[in-house]
């Protein structure tokens, strides 16, 4: 089945090729939000906007509703970029966003595929997949009807490249530029989840009221994620600098980040760091195991971990990793207070040489 990615859904968008049918779904909630917002914009403008947009929640909405939407003609408005009069500009269409349809539920409905395959050509249809799963690889027949009408468009996690783009591009659209360094760096100290960065990239901004944005402003502002602080701990720890280490461990207590997410994130970077390590030994760039395992949008925290890894011996990671495991054991089956337990686990990573 034919799915179209990032690139051809703005294209459609930027061009006014709208289908009748979209389906936006996937992993990446950020991009869902973004393009079934960006489709709604295309799909409609000018002054019988309101009239012409019509949104439900999917839960509880029933077919009849939902094609009376559809089937409602459009009230006419001149689009100022395009004819007066050519069917399909924005000014004589209906769009209908329904978030969370229940489009699993719908498999095999026959009612459901006439509805999508009689949809009307003045109306461009869009189920926005939130929170509700949509699998088209598990439905295809279903996906293929969708197809036949318009488009499923899945938006996952972009990889690394992709993420720096977006980054770079948000940043100047709000006045700014970023080198891929920087944009890199920011990805880093506040994590891969597109919508913390936008709105972290919204403070960044404004901080730096335009210009080229700077470690040290990023630094300023922004909150660095547990992972980012995690890998700080373990970079104190190596250095030997326990006054550090144990600051930084009562910063995420006092965020209340609750003790089994802050031993599994330094859990992670230890784990990073042996492969790194092992890649090292093995002649391979520090970078060779996102081959193997998942790193996407996040290969850098192997370049991170290889840095670190080339100070160390194979014996100190493994106490590491058996310190940890150990803190994990108490956490999980003993009584003992949780911060002492992370405390007592930084100390004893501190005395690893």
């Amino acid at each position: 089945m034919a799915l179209i990615d990032e690139a051809q859904c703005r294209r459609q968008i930027k061009e006014n090729d709208l289908a009748r049918l979209y389906v936006v779904c996937g992993g990446e909630d950020y991009l869902k939000q973004h393009y079934a917002a960006q489709l709604c914009e295309a799909a409609v403008e000018g002054a019988f906007r309101d009239f012409n947009f019509h949104r439900f929640e999917g839960k509880d909405l029933d077919l009849d509703t939902l094609a009376q939407a559809t089937e409602a003609m459009p009230l006419l408005g001149f689009h100022p970029n395009e004819p007066a009069g050519l069917p399909g500009t924005p000014g004589e269409r209906t769009c209908v966003l329904v978030r969370d349809f229940p489009l699993e539920a719908s498999n095999g409905d026959k009612d459901f595929l006439s509805f999508i395959k009689e949809l009307p050509g003045h109306v461009v249809l869009v189920f926005w997949m939130d929170t509700a799963a949509f699998s088209p690889k598990k439905y295809k027949a279903l996906a293929e009807a969708i197809n036949a009408a318009g488009h499923i468009a899945q938006f996952n996690a972009p990889d690394e490249t992709q993420t720096l783009r977006l980054i770079a591009g948000g940043a100047r659209t709000r006045g700014c530029a970023m080198d891929r360094a920087a944009a890199q760096y920011f990805v880093e100290c506040v994590g891969g989840d597109l919508n913390l960065l936008q709105n972290e990239l919204d403070k960044l901004c404004a901080y730096a009221g335009g210009g080229n944005i700077t470690r040290a402003q990023i630094d300023a502002v922004c909150v660095k994620s547990v992972d980012a602080k995690s890998f700080d701990m373990v970079k104190a720890v190596s250095a030997g600098n326990g006054a550090l280490a144990l600051r930084l461990l009562d910063d995420l207590f006092r965020q209340k980040v609750a003790p089994q997410m802050l031993l599994g994130s330094l859990i992670a970077n230890y784990v990073d760091i042996y492969r790194a390590f092992t890649a090292l030994q093995s002649g391979k760039s520090a970078e060779a195991p996102a081959k193997l395992f998942d790193y996407k949008g996040k290969s850098f925290r192997l370049q991170n971990a290889g840095r670190m890894a080339r100070g160390m011996r194979l014996p100190q990671i493994k106490r590491c990793l058996e310190l940890l495991a150990q803190a994990d054991r108490r956490l999980k089956n003993t009584g003992m207070d949780d911060r002492l337990v992370m405390e007592q686990c930084v100390i004893g990573l501190l005395g690893v040489r």
